[in-house]
């Protein structure tokens, strides 16, 4: 194809040369013609007429006939190329000229239907030794030398990276949010947490809890809500209108943990130059007390009970009657 191209660019090359060349013959001719004496005019254009055969026989040589050879070995490419790809095709599949079937024909006949003793396809038997050559490699790599990792092996590992992340997320405290957050008042958290609030909450709030923009941290009245798990609220998603960035995005929630626990740490603290408390007071609600009255009800219940129990059986004494009642009869008694 390459051949062609070229042979195709050199005629193009060469009919643009005749082409300019056949121009500057007309024009010098038309000169010719035109100064040229009367007597000689006859002889001047047979002369011209034969130059100009003579040009066009060069043309046809110099330009159509390496076409038509062109067109001829473009053909003779295709032919070869697909007689090519036929010789292939019948050496992948194994398959044999039509002429040679007579001679793979069995010496069989099952009710006029014969078969040809043709080879297995090549294909077929690559395809074969390959599952060999994949399980001899299988073997090799999964069980001798125990290079590759099997399901089993591959299992215990993924556990085992997924224990380590689950580690580190406890470590970060990623688990924890304000639903389950906890005051903590170990010495470490709460160092941890004076550190962070010195960094990024002094300018709103003072060095001690005091409030300067923000308000007092120290005191017992809270704009958003008291307690661990507002607080934690409060600081994690912050309060956009009172001008209180988000700090979920800077603090992860171990640290966010840290630095409520110390602020909750300052309650009573009051520091001089306290600002004037702000929102409404907020008291922990105990669950131990609920408990207890309700034990002290049950209490009441029992003992009302029993004086009811005491006056039924004086009154059956005045009467001269020892009745024995019990709690299952004081529908009857009243009757």
């Amino acid at each position: 194809m390459n051949k062609n191209k070229s042979l195709k660019k050199i005629v193009k090359n060469k009919l643009k040369f005749l082409i300019s060349l056949s121009a500057i013959f007309f024009q010098s001719s038309l000169i010719f013609a035109q100064t040229a004496a009367p007597q000689d005019q006859g002889i001047n254009t047979d002369t011209y007429n034969t130059v100009l055969l003579i040009f066009l026989l060069i043309l046809i040589n110099l330009v159509f006939i390496p076409l038509l050879i062109s067109e001829k070995e473009e053909t003779e490419v295709a032919e070869e190329k697909e007689t090519s790809f036929q010789i292939l095709k019948q050496k992948f599949y194994g398959l044999k000229p039509i002429e040679e079937e007579k001679s793979l024909l069995i010496d069989e006949d099952y009710d006029g239907i014969q078969e040809l003793d043709n080879n297995v396809p090549p294909w077929f038997n690559v395809l074969f030794l390959a599952t060999i050559i994949f399980a001899i490699v299988y073997l090799l790599d999964y069980h001798v030398f125990k290079t590759g990792k099997l399901p089993l092996q591959e299992y215990n590992d993924e556990v085992y990276a997924a224990e380590l992340q689950r580690e580190e997320l406890i470590r970060t405290g990623a688990f924890i949010n304000e639903n389950n957050v906890t005051f903590s008042n170990a010495p470490d958290v709460l160092s941890e947490g004076k550190q962070i609030y010195t960094v990024n909450c002094v300018p709103c709030h003072g060095g001690n809890g005091e409030g300067i923009v923000g308000p007092n941290l120290t005191d017992e009245y809270w704009i958003h809500g008291g307690g661990v798990k507002n607080i934690f609220k409060t600081v994690k998603y912050g309060v956009p209108v009172k001008g209180m960035i988000s700090w979920q995005t800077q603090l992860n929630p171990k640290k966010m943990q840290a630095v409520v626990s110390y602020v909750m740490s300052l309650q009573g603290t009051n520091p001089p130059g306290g600002k004037a408390p702000e929102g409404n007071l907020y008291k922990e609600q105990d669950s131990t007390g609920v408990k207890s009255d309700s034990l002290k009800t049950d209490n009441l219940k029992t003992d009302s009970s029993k004086t009811e129990q005491v006056k039924s059986d004086s009154l059956n004494k005045s009467n001269g009657k020892v009745v024995k009642t019990d709690k299952s009869d004081t529908s009857s008694m009243k009757k």
